[in-house]
């Protein structure tokens, strides 16, 4: 009886707790053990098509079996490999070439452990004699040189005997058994049979959809299954430099919250995580790849890849054929680009800020809601006008009621902003700027100078009536005359009353802290001397009613019929209205009520 070289209790709870996901993986290691024999018996050729993997599952009290038809170990090398972990690994026993075998670490027939109180090894090597290696749970083992007989009547390769513990039994059962082979091994390329209850054997493994020369359609059933919905388009992936094939499925429902997808990822075929983010761009929340691969190296888990040069290289790969596949559409197939792009308008928009290439190509493609309704890039541009852009939506609807001059562009949206100031490098003749809705306010036509003694006298009495809400009133010729009256203000204005409405509805701590947050602001202006400029109330002068207004010697009257105009321009740009604008509104409400019940208005002559 001999010792093993690690405290393996220790090793088992580190793989079952720390390492592995979940005491399931022994299937995936016994299989990739297989897998990684079969290689090495072919010594670098085609395996027979014989050479193969045979399952009994755990039934009526018999043991779990899986033998396979691989190369076999001698019984030194069954010592060195299963008895000291970290002494040797299956490259240097099996003397395999770097990237024809799946197993680094000599760990993952411990993970066995995770299923079993026993662990029997019988295998026999060409040219040596058999060897059954037996290991027990509390870190016994044995191994014995069986007799040339004994040996003859043998098949070369391994067959491993798991007696299973009380509490994972389930695991070594038939339903469970069959799962996990399919779930892993669904696309080895070995055969991988299943016994049945009458001794016939099942077939687990299958041709992959996703490798070079797929059937389209089959390719898009698979994906229908892994995502649950009918994928948009597939497009294939082949980055030469790691050995990576497979497919992207484009999905033709967006992602909730952003969520990338990662990809399912196979070695050699063998299922290494059906979800792993490090080949994904970070931008293509809209792709689920689908590759194997024989150059990526994965953790100690196996069950993610280890984030090195070839993972970034698979990573460009795909952002790489990704651009090609949009490229494609973008000239021969408008309508699926356009599916596409309805599909993931957002992630596309975050896709092209992060990729200049990507920009280049869908760039054109992209729209904008403008003043004159919604238009793309390439539309844009092709007006030859200046483009204005307001980088918030307030500031959009004052722009728009002013009617700024060329393209006005609503970049309020998440990525507008970014992709307009990236668009001036796409066409050389496009003059994209940041619109000043004080500035275009300060551009609107004045009034005749035979009218100026009567508009400067409306502008003055209609801001002394705005006092209480600290607005300025000016008469300036509105290109619509049916609007009577503006809401104008700047980002520094809109986010001082922002601030302002939130501490009026905050309770508590939350309203202490607001306040204290606005006269720490208004604390730094003064300190650096910077402006606080007021919001505008522009009154139109091509209006009938303001003309009229102008024309009211009673103050109090023209006093409510500003406040109310200064009310109806809040709502019309959608504004909410503060503690002070709804007091003002409530007052002049008030003194018309009074006013159409036969009673003299607060203010009025009798």
């Amino acid at each position: 009886m001999s010792q093993f070289g690690v405290d393996l209790k220790g090793v088992i709870d580190l793989l079952s707790r720390h390492i592995y996901s979940g005491p399931e993986v022994y299937l995936r290691e016994l299989l990739q053990n297989s897998r990684d024999a079969i290689v090495a018996r072919a010594a670098g050729a085609t395996p027979e098509p014989a050479w193969g993997v045979r399952i009994q599952p755990a039934r009526d009290g018999a043991p779990f079996v899986l033998a396979d038809d691989g190369i076999g170990l001698a019984a030194g090398e069954i010592a060195d490999l299963l008895a000291t972990v970290g002494r040797s690994s299956k490259r240097d026993v099996l003397d395999l070439p770097h990237g024809d075998y799946l197993g680094h670490f000599g760990i993952g027939l411990l993970s066995c452990f995770m299923v079993a109180d026993q662990i029997r090894i019988l295998s026999r090597k060409d040219g040596h004699r058999a060897a059954l290696w037996t290991g027990m749970a509390d870190g016994t083992y044995t191994v014995e040189e069986l007799t040339d007989s004994q040996t003859d009547a043998l098949p070369i390769g391994t067959r491993v005997t798991l007696a299973p513990s009380r509490e994972r039994a389930a695991l070594l059962g038939e339903r469970r058994v069959r799962e996990l082979a399919a779930h892993y091994g669904e696309f080895l390329p070995l055969p991988v049979h299943v016994e049945n209850a009458d001794g016939s054997f099942d077939a687990m493994t299958s041709a992959p959809p996703f490798l070079p020369g797929f059937d389209r359609e089959a390719a898009l059933d698979h994906g229908e299954r892994l995502l649950g919905h009918r994928p948009l388009d597939v497009f294939d992936i082949s980055v030469r430099a790691t050995g990576t094939t497979g497919v992207a499925y484009v999905l033709a429902k967006p992602t909730v919250g952003r969520a990338q997808r990662g990809a399912r990822v196979y070695l050699g075929r063998m299922l290494l995580s059906p979800d792993e983010p490090a080949i994904v761009p970070e931008w293509a929340f809209f792709l689920h790849p689908v590759v194997t691969s024989d150059h990526l190296t994965p953790t100690a888990s196996r069950e993610q890849l280890v984030k090195d040069d070839a993972v970034a290289s698979t990573r460009d790969g795909v952002a790489e054929a990704f651009r090609g596949w949009v490229a494609r559409l973008a000239a021969a197939d408008r309508p699926r680009l356009d599916a596409f792009m309805r599909a993931h308008d957002l992630a596309i928009r975050a896709a092209c800020v992060e990729d200049p290439e990507l920009l280049r190509i869908l760039g054109p493609f992209l729209s904008f809601e403008t003043a004159s309704g919604e238009l793309s890039l390439e539309q844009i541009a092709a007006t030859g006008e200046p483009v204005q852009y307001a980088p918030s939506l307030d500031e959009f609807r004052m722009l728009a009621g002013m009617r700024a001059p060329g393209i006005l562009i609503n970049a309020a949206y998440v990525h507008h902003e970014e992709l307009l100031r990236e668009a001036r490098h796409l066409y050389e003749d496009l003059n994209v700027r940041e619109a000043d809705v004080m500035a275009r306010l300060a551009q609107l036509a004045e009034p005749d100078v035979a009218d100026r003694p009567r508009t400067d006298a409306l502008a003055a009495s209609a801001t002394e009536a705005l006092a209480a809400v600290d607005v300025d009133a000016v008469v300036k010729v509105l290109p619509e005359p049916s609007v009577a009256s503006l809401y104008v203000a700047d980002a520094q204005v809109l986010a001082r009353a922002d601030l302002q409405r939130a501490t009026e509805i905050a309770q508590g701590p939350w309203a202490a802290t607001l306040r204290a947050a606005g006269s720490r602001v208004d604390e730094v202006r003064a300190r650096t001397g910077d402006v606080v400029r007021r919001a505008q109330v522009c009154l139109n002068w091509a209006n009938p009613v303001v003309q009229h207004l102008a024309e009211i010697r009673d103050q109090a009257v023209a006093a409510r019929a500003v406040r109310l105009l200064y009310v109806q321009a809040l709502l019309d740009g959608r504004r909410p209205l503060t503690e002070r604008d709804r007091a003002l509104m409530t007052h002049a409400l008030d003194d018309l009520i009074t006013m159409s019940v036969g009673l003299t208005a607060p203010g009025d002559a009798p």
